[in-house]
């Protein structure tokens, strides 16, 4: 597999704390990671630190190139529902990363978010604004708006946190489809094991101090349950680790 991602000796601290300290990840092409970990162990801190949001030391690479800034072959999706553009439709914000980024054919601009409409499962909606929709919906035009750049890398913060448990079941199965249609990479951030052994194809647990103290390949087959071999000894050894992290 081809390495897009290469971290090493990333520490990022505030006034008072370190979060991250000295942490090394590598990423290749087409993997889904999810991560867990304790509340304040800095998931959504090292999220921001690859995006670009954030500085910090040590050294992040993105297909061989510092990570300095913020760019569009890095897109995140938030758990807010608030990333969407309010006065914009669903096709609007959809397009307004092309736009932005010099794609002014009107066709092809039509073409490309009804495709992303499409695979999210939101046909009718693309004249819909976020206000009219709900917060399942709102979290499938973030994801639509992200897949349709064809960045080279998804970050999610916890984006299903907020959803009921069958919205949430719906959107894992839908995204999990999608991720392996599209060849895409993604690194997930969520607090329950369910979630991270459905999606990931490799499961990491951060500690308090913002280590990675398991690193693990998902070899459940696809589609994943709880009766899958391999399912309960996992789910147990992160619960167990997770739980020892917690306190």
């Amino acid at each position: 597999m081809k390495e897009l991602l290469k971290i090493r000796d990333l520490t990022k601290g505030y006034t008072d704390r370190s979060i991250l300290e000295k942490l090394d990840l590598t990423v290749y092409e087409n993997e889904f990671i999810c991560i867990l970990g304790p509340s304040g162990c800095g998931k959504s801190t090292l999220l921001r630190c690859i995006a670009g949001f954030e500085d910090y030391t040590g050294s992040i690479l993105c297909n061989g190139k510092p990570v300095t800034a913020p760019a569009p072959q890095r897109m995140m999706v938030f758990q807010d529902y608030n990333q969407l553009f309010p006065w914009k439709t669903v096709e609007q914000n959809i397009q307004y990363p092309l736009k932005v980024n010099g794609l002014r054919d009107k066709e092809k601009l039509r073409q490309i978010s009804d495709e992303y409409v499409h695979k999210v499962g939101l046909d009718g909606y693309q004249r819909y604004y976020p206000h009219e929709l709900s917060g399942g919906m709102k979290q499938r035009v973030a994801i639509a708006k992200a897949l349709a750049f064809k960045p080279e890398l998804i970050l999610m913060d916890e984006p299903f946190a907020a959803l009921d448990a069958i919205t949430r079941n719906s959107l894992q199965q839908e995204l999990a489809d999608i991720s392996a249609n599209e060849n895409v990479t993604v690194i997930f951030i969520t607090h329950n094991i369910q979630e991270a052994l459905t999606l990931g194809t490799r499961v990491l647990l951060m500690n308090k101090q913002g280590k990675i103290v398991i690193d693990e390949e998902n070899t459940i087959p696809k589609p994943v349950k709880p009766s899958s071999p391999g399912y309960g000894a996992m789910w147990d050894r992160f619960s167990r680790g997770l739980a020892q992290e917690s306190n």
